[in-house]
């Protein structure tokens, strides 16, 4: 992982940024509250500027300042759970910078984000549907609908259809009902993903559960994904 050595010396009341890729981008600052994992692979418990706890799995953007100081704080130790374990492993496999974000359980991806007081243009769902050729996963902000006849023009069929909660169970049994996420679980699924969300800098999808979810660049989510990027929100 790009920066480990690095962030094998981090301790709790350092301070952490992650810079943003884009011109103009601050990127974000917080206050590592615990070192978790190994020396080898570390990870780090946040507290964000937000006032937000997240575990931040981190990348190459990822820079520690430490403190002369250090404040230390007594707090809980969110860990991702059930079918998020798989997606923790394959995003750190993939050396991809992340942050595991723990909150209340929630059935819309609009609760989501109430519950993770976040815009909820930053928040992603993923609807899969399909058609003669296999499953879609369609992925749009949490404030939009699927536009079917778009999704098919976008992947060449003629018709596509929601799976519906049945298929869902049997297709995708590590994950819960409605918290299918852009990647993980079985292979093959073709992604789409609606442009309004290909253009921000991060993006929040849920985690395989209803109380746990992922945010990470969306430059990330498209390449590990191999996602068309196409106008399939309404």
């Amino acid at each position: 992982m790009a920066g480990t050595g690095h962030l094998v010396r981090a301790a709790a009341g350092d301070l952490v940024e992650v810079s943003g890729r884009r011109v103009g981008d601050p990127g974000r600052r917080g206050e590592i509250v615990k070192v978790l994992g190994t020396p080898e692979r570390p990870h780090l418990l946040v507290r964000w500027e937000d006032g937000h706890e997240t575990i931040l799995y981190p990348g190459e953007t990822t820079r520690i300042r430490a403190r002369s100081r250090p404040r230390r704080r007594k707090t809980s130790n969110p860990k991702p759970a059930g079918a998020a374990d798989e997606l923790v492993d394959l995003l750190r496999e993939a050396e991809i910078e992340f942050e595991v974000l723990p909150h209340r359980r929630t059935l819309s991806a609009v609760s989501e984000a109430r519950a993770l007081g976040v815009l909820a243009q930053t928040v992603a769902k993923t609807l899969v549907v399909r058609d003669e050729a296999g499953c879609i996963r369609a992925v749009v902000p949490a404030t939009s609908r699927l536009d079917l006849a778009e999704l098919a023009d976008a992947v060449g069929a003629r018709e596509v259809s929601l799976l519906t909660e049945s298929d869902l169970i049997s297709a995708y049994p590590e994950f819960e009902l409605g918290a299918v996420p852009p990647f993980g679980g079985p292979t093959g699924d073709r992604v789409v993903i609606d442009r309004s969300l290909a253009v921000t800098d991060h993006v929040i999808v849920e985690a395989g559960v209803h109380d746990t979810s992922l945010r990470l660049r969306t430059e990330d989510v498209l390449s590990i994904t191999d996602a068309r990027v196409a106008d399939i929100g309404k």
